[in-house]
């Protein structure tokens, strides 16, 4: 995928060459490869580009597109938002989703046209608060699925109650019920995931918690074409990706 693209790429004005030649992106997109060389698109373009940019480039595929937009997301998550972000706002950010959620079901059962105990159909407003919801609990998963928190048994404990919520939610809204039940047992899921976060706020005293990520930039020399950078890489539900080893018989990698 495109978020593979160097992080010290997207904070120096540097061009794509490096990563684009990296065969990184998905196979569907290296056709693009030299439109992006011949633009000399920096990382500062690649974080606001936009579907008319490219379509300036003759990425005109919707499909494309989007493969592009999305991995640009993760790009701007990373680069905005992993040395502001700490484990207590992320949990407070799901608390305030899962409340969210929870106030709009509870304000849409009051009014006078409610029609969820005969509609099969929710409205959009329903989801996007159910998306909104599971992108907060996503946020706060890359972290809980990073070192140090994968060897704190609370934490671990904490991460894979969070998965099977989130499973949960995806399953319900895609039943085929009325919408009064789907919008209780979604409602159910938002206040286990509130309790979770309440317990988490009141409970650790850990300073991890209010610790912000460090960003270290690392620039690799001497890649010789066809060994790669010479990494076992593992991408995560989120989108990161994680180094978790090393290859044998490959030629030194310069790190700067």
């Amino acid at each position: 995928m495109l978020f593979m693209f160097l992080v010290c790429s997207v904070r120096h004005p540097v061009h794509l060459n490096g990563f684009l030649l990296g065969q990184r992106l998905d196979d569907c997109l290296q056709q693009y490869v030299h439109k992006f060389e011949r633009e000399k698109i920096n990382g500062e373009q690649l974080l606001q580009i936009s579907h008319q940019d490219l379509e300036d480039l003759g990425i005109s595929r919707i499909g494309h597109q989007e493969l592009v937009l999305e991995a640009v997301d993760l790009l701007c998550a990373l680069n905005y938002g992993l040395e502001t972000d700490n484990m207590k706002n992320l949990v407070l950010k799901l608390r305030a989703s899962s409340n969210n959620l929870q106030n709009y079901i509870s304000s849409r059962r009051k009014s006078s046209n409610y029609d969820g105990n005969t509609s099969r159909k929710p409205p959009n407003e329903f989801l996007t608060s159910v998306v909104e919801l599971i992108g907060a609990a996503k946020a706060l998963l890359a972290w809980l699925d990073r070192t140090p928190f994968t060897g704190i048994a609370d934490f671990s404990s904490m991460k894979n109650r969070i998965i099977q919520l989130c499973l949960d939610l995806t399953t319900t809204v895609q039943k085929d019920c009325t919408v009064a039940d789907m919008e209780d047992k979604v409602q159910t899921v938002a206040k286990t995931l509130n309790g979770i976060c309440d317990k988490a706020i009141r409970s650790t005293t850990d300073p991890l918690m209010s610790q912000c990520a460090c960003l270290e930039e690392v620039h690799l020399t001497n890649i010789k074409p066809g060994e790669g950078l010479g990494m076992y890489i593992k991408s995560t539900y989120d989108g990161l990706h994680v180094i978790t080893g090393t290859t044998e018989n490959v030629s030194e990698v310069n790190i700067d």
